[in-house]
């Protein structure tokens, strides 16, 4: 706000003595305001401080409204009211002006005192003190007219300069407080945009740890899934491979004792069909032989005989050769019913690993079922223990709680380690 203005020096204090404080200007002869002339009392000096700082802050106030509006009018007389404080009930004792209204000569009229014989006195009117009185009301008339005047110079202009303040200030404001709404919704916008994406790459990066995770459990889980089928198929292949062993162990033994037998077969019937070519020979040798000579000796010529043997030996052969083929069917046929005796052989031993294979997984499957069952069991037994338990534990807050309602002053029941947990729940 502007400075506060002092009383220029060697004008007279008439407020001081419209307020009645200050002696009129003809009983001090115009003492002019200045630190060289101090108020005699301190209740004179209170009264003319208050005085000057009033109009001190009147002054201000017009001069802040024609400069800078209402408030600055105010802000003005404000800091007149604060730069004039009046002292503290009175002078300070031992201050310079006190010292000096003590040193300063006092005037005659303070002075003179009335005598004991003054018609003042008897009849209780003293003109001095009257014209006093009046002499002390002729300023307000000139402080008012002064007021009066200061008023209607400065009332339109202040006026018209409040209204166009406001309305410039009105305006400002309201172009501010748009400004600011649309600076804050921008600012609302751009958050919410910013909140979208961050929520939005959250619930990404969210999907993605899940999505990893899943992936991880599943390939967990798959891992231990080949792992325990890999040691199955292990022990599956190692059970195979000894069954396969031995059964080809087996049938290298069973081929080799029927071909060992059928080569014994076979040998005995060549050594039967040599011998009975040999005995055949013989026969026929000596048969011929003979009848060879009985013919000569009856015909005399041999050429119906050879063409008789001719003809039983076509005869023979014929038979003998329908024996061979009937000996080489049933040979055909042996061999037929062997190797069909083999694959037979070889479906029943096919047939009995997976009848070894399927008991061996009915074992398995008992085995795992009597698993399941004592796992059951005992998960049974568990669950009739907890119910129990927290049926206890239930009947024991029950009681708790009815003791407490009822002011039961019994001593509580012991509560058993074990059992915390359950009663939490």
């Amino acid at each position: 706000g502007p400075e506060t203005p002092e009383l220029p020096r060697g004008t007279s204090c008439t407020l001081g003595a419209q307020t009645g404080g200050c002696p009129p200007p003809s009983l001090e002869a115009q003492v002019p305001w200045a630190p060289e002339r101090a108020p005699a009392s301190p209740g004179h000096a209170n009264t003319c401080y208050q005085a000057g700082a009033w109009y001190a802050a009147k002054l201000s106030w017009g001069r802040g409204f024609l400069q800078g509006g209402f408030r600055s009018g105010i802000y003005g007389a404000r800091r007149s009211q604060q730069k004039f404080k009046p002292p503290a009930r009175g002078l300070r004792p031992g201050s310079q002006l006190q010292r000096r209204a003590r040193s300063a000569p006092r005037p005659a009229a303070s002075l003179a005192r009335p005598a004991m014989g003054c018609t003042c006195s008897t009849t209780g009117r003293c003109p001095a003190r009257s014209q006093k009185r009046q002499r002390a009301q002729q300023p307000k008339g000139q402080v008012s007219q002064e007021l009066t005047a200061l008023k209607t110079e400065n009332h339109a202009p202040l006026h018209e300069d409040v209204e166009t303040k406001k309305a410039l200030l009105l305006e400002e404001q309201t172009r501010e407080i748009a400004r600011l709404l649309q600076g804050h919704q921008e600012e609302t916008e751009r958050l919410k945009e910013a909140h979208q994406a961050e929520t939005k790459r959250l619930t990404q990066d969210i999907k993605i740890q899940v999505e990893k995770e899943r992936d991880l459990e599943l390939k967990k889980q798959l891992s231990e899934q080949f792992d325990t089928l890999k040691r199955e198929h292990e022990e599956t292949l190692q059970e195979l491979q000894r069954a396969h062993d031995q059964e080809t162990l087996l049938l290298r033994e069973s081929h080799q004792r029927s071909q060992s037998s059928l080569q014994e077969t076979i040998d005995r019937l060549n050594s039967q069909l040599e011998s009975f070519q040999e005995k055949m020979k013989r026969v026929e040798e000596s048969i011929l032989s003979r009848d060879y000579k009985k013919h000569i000796q009856d015909y005399g010529s041999p050429s119906q005989f050879w063409e008789q043997e001719l003809e039983s030996l076509h005869f023979v052969i014929e038979m003998k050769n329908e024996r061979i083929h009937d000996l080489d069917k049933k040979l055909l046929n042996l061999e037929t019913v062997t190797e069909r005796n083999l694959l037979l052989e070889e479906k029943v031993k096919t047939l009995q690993q997976e009848n070894e294979d399927l008991h061996v997984r009915t074992q398995n499957h008992l085995t795992m079922t009597r698993q399941l069952s004592d796992e059951l069991l005992v998960v049974r037994e568990a669950l009739d223990k907890e119910s129990q338990l927290r049926e206890q534990a239930r009947r024991e807050k029950e009681e708790l709680l009815y003791r407490v309602l009822n002011g039961d002053s019994s001593p509580t029941f012991p509560i058993p380690s074990s059992e915390v947990p359950l009663i939490a729940t």
